[in-house]
């Protein structure tokens, strides 16, 4: 399953656009985890996009209970012969739903199931109907000018997509934008990762780390990239920033996915007029989360502890650093 994309999901649902005789649905078989069977659905008269996770057995499950929102239905679906025996849940995009962004919710949702399921887990269900209603709630959101931090984390982040955009990975760095999708850190890279904390405040760089695995994962390597902006005259907006990846993501044909990721990180064109503060970066550096890195890490807290976020003081920290370049380099990139 890590091998799908919204690209690949998108070719799938467009094989199955096509309505034959009076269906209700058409499916294609995408992946078995474990006991759980991912299919990709189209369900007419409308022809929506849909995806439709089954359970072996045929559990009872509530149709009322099911997560409600806007952007997408979750519906159980019977009378099917190919879910027969089993307990089939469909994801299915509403018409006023932003294609793009229900396939990007879609991957996020398998990639959430796919340890569950290959664990074995008896509440493999109910993950997955959790994640579901996270992005629910994100759909049913009011989307409101991002705050003074959050266009500074976003900036940050766009900052970073751009320097890796600039490597050998050229336009695929999108691929590796995981900040959007809630991962555990901004950047996946191969077999490892890149979380990103970014300010414009004088005085201690505080970094509020959100979750034990941020700082402490079985991704290797995994830096943590703290970035200092100022403002100046002579720096660049977040639009300024937004415009220029759209144009170098336009060139190669994959902007309509950077579009919808601006929109799940709450990027609106229609707010971009309290967005004209120009920065420039002051300062970059990638710390190791490796070592004698202060940090919380799994093994050294009690297992009582489920979970826990903290504030880095990273102008604090005694351990090494290294420049943008040489933590390029460090993932084999050029």
């Amino acid at each position: 399953m890590s091998g799908w994309t919204e690209e690949g999901l998108t070719r799938a649902w467009r094989a199955l656009a096509r309505q034959e005789a009076a269906e209700d649905w058409r499916f294609v078989h995408l992946t078995a985890m474990g006991a759980v069977s991912v299919e990709a659905g189209c369900h007419f008269p409308l022809g929506r996009e849909a995806l439709i996770v089954s359970f072996p057995g045929s559990s009872p499950v509530d149709s009322a209970r099911l997560p409600e929102g806007k952007g997408f239905d979750v519906t159980r679906i019977e009378g099917q012969t190919v879910f027969a025996g089993k307990t089939a849940i469909a994801l299915v995009r509403r018409p006023e739903g932003s294609p793009d962004i229900f396939a990007i919710m879609v991957v996020d949702v398998l990639r959430t199931l796919e340890p569950a399921a290959a664990n074995g887990r008896k509440d493999v269900m109910a993950a997955f109907l959790e994640r579901v209603r996270e992005w629910q709630a994100f759909m049913a959101r009011t989307h409101r000018p991002l705050s003074p931090d959050a266009q500074i984390g976003l900036f940050g982040e766009l900052w970073m997509l751009r320097v890796l955009a600039d490597t050998s990975l050229g336009v695929g760095a999108l691929n590796c934008w995981q900040g959007p999708l809630r991962a555990a850190h901004d950047f996946h890279i191969r077999a490892g990762a890149i979380e990103v904390k970014s300010t414009v405040r004088t005085g201690s760089f505080l970094a509020r780390i959100n979750s034990i695995e941020q700082l402490d994962s079985d991704r290797e390597p995994l830096f943590l990239c703290a970035f200092r902006f100022e403002e100046s005259m002579d720096g660049m907006s977040l639009v300024d920033l937004v415009s220029e990846l759209r144009e170098k993501f336009g060139l190669a044909g994959v902007q309509r996915a950077f579009e919808a990721l601006l929109m799940v990180m709450g990027y609106l064109d229609e707010h971009a007029a309290v967005y004209g503060r120009t920065l420039i970066l002051k300062d970059a550096k990638a710390i190791p989360a490796q070592g004698d890195m202060p940090r919380l890490t799994r093994t050294a807290l009690p297992a009582a502890i489920r979970s826990a976020a903290y504030v880095l003081d990273i102008d604090a920290l005694e351990v090494p650093s290294v420049g943008l370049q040489e933590m390029i380099i460090a993932f084999g990139l050029e």
